[in-house]
């Protein structure tokens, strides 16, 4: 695993040290493409927000199997971000973290990776930002993940499989599955639904932080993707990233787990007095996330 932080003064900065990270681990950059295995990766700057869009593969400088619509990181709840911002990249063998932070107590994310599940008909990559691609992006966050497709949930796959298939453009968050003849995971209609791993996780998520110690347990992000007959089949195991509950954290703390560490963040903004979060809110309650951390 690498680590990399620093400031970037624009998203052409941000953009550029994302390339430079992913390039020096292995990656290829062609034009705004990043390229690793069956991995493809779009990364442009578009209308004052930067954004991510997945693909199968590249033709003359142009990405190709892409899925529907971007995720991005940008305009918030009509808040802008805020230069400079400090960034942290978190890159391992199939799997990449950006995390950001600016106006002192504000996050926004974007991760891409392969899947480790065996015997997926796709390419297994996935990926996500803060930001679903249609504007204005008005922030809804709880702990079971419903909300409508108006409301941007900024948080990695957290929305539930029930309001999970609103439209293309109202998904944070999308993997490239090839099931059912499908492709990716983009939440078209029920019968193109989007992918989710937060409905196996909302018991838990309830339960933090525990009463004996008030530390929050890091729980895994498995993702599911619903088929026919009402059973669902796991797509992804994320391996570097987890749910948590940041209650009782500081954004940024190190979590040390045997001989790992875990970095910790709030999704948006922490906010311990309405910590289940809501809807059309400007901060993201306790709910919160941690990156394998791998730093000095």
């Amino acid at each position: 695993m690498s680590y990399y932080t620093g400031t970037a003064a624009d998203l052409a900065g941000l953009r550029q040290a994302l390339f430079d990270a992913c390039t020096t681990d292995g990656w290829t950059l062609t034009g705004e493409i990043l390229s690793k295995g069956t991995m493809f990766l779009r990364v442009q700057i578009v209308s004052g927000y930067l954004t991510f869009l997945g693909g199968t593969g590249q033709s003359a400088g142009a990405l190709t199997g892409a899925a529907a619509a971007v995720s991005r990181i940008g305009t918030l709840n009509s808040q802008a971000v805020a230069f400079p911002v400090k960034y942290e990249i978190f890159s391992f063998s199939s799997e990449v973290y950006l995390v950001i932070n600016y106006n002192v107590s504000y996050y926004q994310w974007a991760a891409f990776g392969k899947s480790t599940v065996q015997g997926l008909p796709g390419t297994g990559m996935w990926f996500g930002a803060s930001c679903f691609s249609n504007p204005p992006n008005i922030l809804a966050i709880t702990q079971a993940g419903g909300t409508s497709s108006g409301y941007c949930v900024p948080a990695l796959f957290h929305r539930n499989r029930n309001n999970a298939n609103t439209g293309a453009a109202s998904l944070e968050s999308r993997i490239h599955h090839g099931l059912d003849g499908l492709t990716w995971s983009d939440g078209v209609s029920v019968s193109n639904p989007g992918a989710s791993a937060i409905d196996a996780t909302t018991p838990l998520l309830g339960l933090l932080p525990n009463t004996w110690n008030s530390e929050a347990v890091l729980l895994p992000i498995r993702v599911f993707y619903p088929r026919a007959s009402n059973k669902t089949s796991l797509l992804a195991d994320l391996e570097h990233a987890r749910y948590t509950r940041v209650d009782n954290y500081t954004p940024g703390d190190l979590i040390t787990l045997g001989g790992d560490r875990w970095k910790v963040f709030p999704w948006y903004l922490k906010n311990s007095a309405a910590r289940d979060g809501g809807g059309n809110i400007t901060h993201t309650g306790t709910f919160g996330w941690a990156v394998r951390y791998e730093g000095p």
